[in-house]
């Protein structure tokens, strides 16, 4: 499936502007945590945008930090192109580093959130775990929902509006669990890692019927070779059981695992799933079937994904000069490449994308992460 090609409007938002020199030189591979907290730059400069959420009703955008200092919660208003903090240390722990593919919006405009974390195993006795957080943006109020499993932190979140459940993934103990919003229980569903690498989804999704959809790793603990086969599995809370799948996402190069980078549950009710390999599939959620649909072209990531209002499916792909913003027809199966993520006037162009989100006018905000020569950007995109 190759592209036809389009143009793209492009235009970085920066919250913050630090440069970073050392990374390969000293940090990479050398620093631990107490290191990189003990260093100003990397404390308030380093950051991410792991998360970016529209809000239609208030027409504004949240954005989940990474950040090191735990102000991790930020509103942006486009009519002016202001950042705002939305004071969340005040609510957190120091620990809470981040908000990783885990802000949702409930039915109501409010947000359920969850929290990351940066900081090393010998603080785990000080860390309580992550928390899912209800944020009502009127009122500015927020609410601890609950610490799901005490020491673990959530990579992400999925959230079943009908029964009123919210699912998690933690890190680094690789739990699957489901918090219950009307009675307050957590069930702790299954442990889906092995020690070869990390085996759940980077951001999971509740289909149509309420299955919830993610994967999961062997642990082949009879082998001595290292494994990391990752097969997709369902689960739905009438039955109370994992269905462990054994659909796997094709590899079409070397060193692809097949890891699901990217989810998007469609209009039409099929989810869309990109790897970090940057393969796109199709899952016919009823029929358990799944389809490759190719590669865009980049050779890695496909983290965003979201359902434009147009029909489209849009997908942030690659790293660094190959980032760009592609599109999905769904009805034709063709793609369209709309352009590198390069903002000309500044000379910058962006990492890698973490999250996108998209307005009901088709403009698409997306969340840049992990840059180490500069504090990542958010990204406004008009194709």
């Amino acid at each position: 499936m190759q592209p036809t090609t389009t143009t793209l409007h492009v235009r970085a938002h920066i919250l913050r502007n630090t440069s970073f020199t050392n990374w390969d030189a000293e940090v990479r591979g050398r620093w631990d945590w107490h290191q990189l907290m003990a260093d100003e730059n990397y404390r308030k400069g380093w950051i991410s945008f792991d998360g970016v959420l529209w809000h239609p009703e208030l027409k504004q955008l949240f954005c989940g930090l990474m950040e090191l200092e735990a102000d991790i919660f930020y509103r942006f208003d486009p009519a002016s192109g202001a950042f705002q903090s939305l004071g969340f240390r005040e609510h957190g722990s120091p620990y809470d580093a981040k908000f990783h593919r885990s802000m949702l919006l409930d039915d109501d405009g409010a947000l359920f959130c969850a929290t990351s974390m940066l900081h090393d195993p010998d603080r785990q006795a000080e860390a309580p775990g992550g928390r899912i957080i209800h944020y009502d943006p009127r009122a500015h109020a927020y609410r601890q929902v609950a610490i799901p499993i005490p020491r673990q932190y959530i990579q992400s979140i999925a959230l079943d509006r009908r029964r009123r459940l919210i699912y998690g993934f933690t890190y680094p103990a690789e739990y699957f669990f489901q918090h219950d919003l009307k009675t307050g229980e957590t069930r702790q569903l299954a442990f889906l890692g092995n020690p070869n690498g990390m085996c759940q989804p980077h951001v999971a999704v509740v289909d149509r019927a309420g299955w919830l959809w993610g994967q999961w790793g062997e642990n082949r603990a009879f082998d001595d070779v290292p494994c990391l086969n990752l097969h997709l599995f369902k689960y739905h809370p009438d039955e109370g059981r994992i269905h462990w799948l054994r659909h796997t996402l094709a590899r079409p190069r070397d060193g692809d695992v097949g890891a699901i980078d990217g989810m998007c549950l469609a209009p039409d009710g099929n989810i869309y799933i990109g790897t970090k390999g940057a393969s796109l599939f199709r899952l016919r959620p009823e029929a358990e079937q799944l389809e490759y649909l190719g590669r865009p072209g980049p050779r890695a990531r496909m983290s965003g994904m979201v359902a434009g209002p147009d029909g489209r499916i849009y997908l942030a792909c690659g790293e660094r000069e190959e980032c760009g913003l592609y599109s999905l027809d769904p009805a034709h199966d063709t793609l369209t490449h709309h352009g590198h993520i390069r903002d000309e006037a500044l000379g910058a162009s962006a990492e890698r994308i973490h999250d996108l989100t998209v307005t009901e006018d088709l403009v698409l905000y997306a969340g840049e992460n992990d840059n180490h020569d500069r504090s990542s950007y958010l990204w406004e995109l008009r194709p």
